[in-house]
């Protein structure tokens, strides 16, 4: 029985990553709708990390895990997340207004069934407007300014307008600059369990951080705060990258990338000379933390970032489908316990080095092959 839910875990483990990238070159031959309908939102896909999540936590207990506090936590952390995930499934409403200048909207139309929803109050549009950037007529942001319930209130790119309990977004705007159409989006409950979870992640994260590199880790949170300030002086063009979670979130992601860079090239080191293997086999067993980490705070501050902008946390494009890949696939040598193989300095080596082909296709092969909003081709 024990080994059983070892091997269901682990096995699902493996499944998922395979299931993703194969999905991302679907996606490139088939279209997005095609994958998103038979694959991202089938039944089988969602039972696949329900039962993943399920025989997670039975190993955990069966084999008293959570005696590991900080482990615990990071692992409660994730089924949290999964759990507002299905949670926002489940019960929120997301859809379009469009409304001319001078008009009211009380109606709004749903994403998935294109049903009329009501709203419980009016949406006016007092006036669109289009902010440019200085001496250009390059778009700097989108404004609708609306009155709800006698109040007065913007809401552009990357800033929202919350009102008892629905969200509002700027999707689009007519040619003519006089209409505006507005995203949606009514998640009561499921936005405050994936938040929580999200604060247990970072939490747990930085005080393992912290039993695993000590003073060290300032080295990495010099080395991130650096790099976001660089990013953070940039001005790019495109409204939806004015924001303060740019910086952050490629920051982050950016030092991952080294750190497997570095990891990759030690490996291979490691597997050609006899002589310095066990050492660099005790560099990157605490590196991997560190960059495993980043990546991971990387990828849910993207998914912050997309609420804020979007009104959703993931749209599986490919970008962020293989950043999830790679997590996944280096979280595998993390679980030295369970799996002696990682505790044998060769085959650790000769896993990381193959571990960076995921690496290569995400900030490399995405971008020229498989696009998706994250391209840049």
């Amino acid at each position: 029985m024990q080994f059983n839910t070892k091997r269901c875990a682990f096995g699902i483990l493996t499944v998922i990553p395979a299931v993703l990238a194969v999905a991302t070159m679907i996606e490139k031959f088939w279209g997005t709708d095609f994958v998103a309908d038979k694959i991202y939102g089938s039944w089988w896909f969602v039972a696949l990390w329900c039962v993943f999540a399920i025989m997670s936590f039975a190993y955990i207990v069966r084999h008293a895990l959570y005696r590991n506090k900080t482990a615990f936590v990071m692992h409660c952390a994730f089924s949290v997340i999964l759990l507002g995930a299905s949670v926002t499934f489940l019960t929120a409403t997301r859809g379009y207004m469009h409304i001319r200048q001078g008009e009211t909207g009380y109606t709004y139309t749903a994403e998935k069934d294109e049903t009329c929803r009501k709203l419980p109050f009016g949406v006016k549009l007092v006036l669109f407007d289009i902010e440019y950037h200085h001496g250009t007529y390059e778009p700097a942001d989108y404004i609708s300014f609306l009155k709800i319930d006698s109040q007065i209130c913007r809401v552009s790119m990357n800033k929202i307008y919350s009102h008892r309990g629905y969200r509002f977004y700027q999707t689009d705007y007519d040619a003519d600059e006089m209409g505006t159409t507005l995203m949606i989006n009514h998640d009561p409950f499921g936005i405050a369990v994936t938040y929580t979870g999200y604060f247990l992640l970072a939490l747990s994260m930085l005080v393992m951080l912290w039993i695993k590199l000590r003073w060290r880790v300032f080295y990495i949170f010099a080395s991130t705060a650096c790099l976001w300030y660089y990013i953070s002086q940039l001005n790019p063009m495109t409204p939806i990258l004015r924001s303060p979670m740019l910086a952050a979130h490629v920051s982050v992601i950016m030092l991952s990338y080294a750190l497997f860079v570095f990891i990759a090239l030690t490996s291979l080191t490691g597997i050609l000379s006899k002589r310095l293997r066990n050492k660099l086999y005790a560099w990157n067993s605490i590196l991997l933390y560190p960059a495993l980490f980043m990546l991971a705070a990387g990828i849910f501050i993207g998914a912050v970032w997309a609420n804020i902008s979007w009104g959703r946390y993931w749209g599986w494009d490919a970008k962020e489908t293989w950043a999830l890949i790679t997590m996944l696939v280096y979280a595998v040598p993390m679980h030295k316990n369970s799996f002696s193989q990682f505790r044998n300095p060769l085959k650790f080596h000769r896993y990381c080095a193959c571990a960076f082909f995921a690496v290569a296709v995400t900030f490399l092969g995405v971008s020229y092959f498989l696009g998706g909003i994250h391209s840049y081709i």
